[in-house]
């Protein structure tokens, strides 16, 4: 699977890169962007971060159901973009209050990861990509039981299908923070905790 070799060259846990971008993130606000494929435990890893540092809150998900919109049932390009530009709005007032901000989106796309990083520097944020990096096969099975507890809004396989072949991991040039278990989420929160 391509996202496997690409994860190879990636750096994997938790821990922050060099002590420069300690500094840069101690002297700057935080826009934390989440990442990862649906089912992937984006929200609930953000939520958990909202609560640990009492950050804002912007999640596309919500802004699609305002919208009436939901993307497990397939959303068009241009529905995506005005959900996005709905995003940058909120972050924009979020960023004139100096607010640690979490986004929480797939952020499927390098170009869009891109888009978002550049618009925090703008704005004298630092982005951090936090990628959960679980398993297809896990997620299958998170869908599967999400079926039966109906916890959340399901995804159409075909729409599945499609997110899947076509989302972009991180690459090795993008500065990530990996978390592939429950205990990286919670050493990884509290090491952000503790650095806020």
């Amino acid at each position: 699977m391509a996202c496997s070799r690409q994860l190879r060259n990636m750096r994997t846990g938790f821990c922050y890169d060099s002590g420069l971008r300690s500094a840069l993130i101690n002297d700057m606000k935080r826009l934390f962007m989440m990442c990862g494929i649906a089912f992937s435990g984006k929200t609930t890893v953000a939520e958990q971060l909202v609560r640990a540092l009492g950050c804002a809150y912007v999640s596309l998900d919500d802004i699609n159901a305002e919208r009436g919109l939901h993307g497990g049932d397939g959303i068009a390009v241009e529905e995506w973009e005005r959900t996005h530009g709905v995003a940058i709005e909120r972050m924009k007032h979020l960023m004139a209050r100096g607010e640690y901000i979490v986004l929480d989106d797939t952020n499927c796309f390098r170009w869009l990861r891109d888009k978002y990083s550049e618009f925090a520097s703008e704005n004298g944020y630092v982005a951090e990509l936090v990628y959960l990096a679980v398993s297809l096969e896990e997620v299958q099975e998170r869908i599967v039981r999400n079926t039966i507890t109906t916890a959340r809004h399901s995804i159409e396989s075909n729409v599945f299908g499609a997110h899947v072949q076509e989302f972009e991991p991180p690459q090795a040039d993008e500065v990530t923070t990996v978390l592939r278990n429950a205990e990286d989420v919670s050493r990884w929160i509290e090491t952000t905790r503790r650095q806020s």
